[in-house]
C-alpha cells in the first residue's frame, strides 16, 4: 500500500501509544505485499482511498487486530468493491462506502500504522507493564 512512497499517512509513536492503550477497535489490511493496522472507523475511506490512489486494482484482505483469523478474513475487496464480507462489518460500513463510492461524500482524512513500528510499540509496552 506504500508502494507509491508517501500516499498514507502514518500514526507517530505516541499516536499508536495513545490507540493502544484506548483500546480503539482496529484492523489489520494487507494487499499481498505489505500490512498496515488502522481504526476499524476508517475502513471505508481506506477502502476508496487506496483504489483510487492505486489504479483500482488493490485485493484487500481485513483481518480482526485483537484475534486475527489468517484463514478468515473480516472482509475482502475487489477494488474498492466488497468480495466477501462478515455481515456485521458489512452493516457498519456499507452506507458509507457507498456514499464513498458515489462520490456523495468525500474521503475523511485518516492514518494508518506501520506493522513494525507497532510491534516495537507493543514490546516496549509490556516491558513497561513488568517493571511496574
Amino acid at each position: 500500500m506504500n508502494e507509491k512512497k508517501g500516499i498514507l499517512n502514518q500514526y507517530n509513536e505516541e499516536e499508536t501509544r495513545q490507540l493502544l492503550n484506548d483500546k480503539v477497535k482496529m484492523v489489520y489490511i494487507d494487499n499481498g505485499v505489505e500490512e498496515v493496522v488502522a481504526r476499524y472507523e476508517d475502513l471505508p475511506d481506506i477502502i476508496v482511498d487506496v483504489n483510487e490512489k492505486l489504479g483500482h486494482n488493490q485485493y484487500l484482505k481485513v483481518y480482526d487486530f485483537e484475534n486475527p483469523n489468517f484463514d478468515k478474513p473480516l472482509l475482502t475487496t475487489t477494488g474498492y468493491f466488497l468480495d466477501n464480507c462478515d455481515p456485521d462489518v458489512r452493516k457498519d460500513i456499507i452506507d458509507k462506502l457507498i456514499q464513498l463510492q458515489m462520490g456523495e461524500i468525500e474521503v475523511r482524512d485518516y492514518k494508518v500504522i506501520n506493522e513494525d513500528m507497532l510491534d516495537d510499540i507493543r514490546v516496549a509496552m509490556e516491558q513497561e507493564e513488568m517493571e511496574k
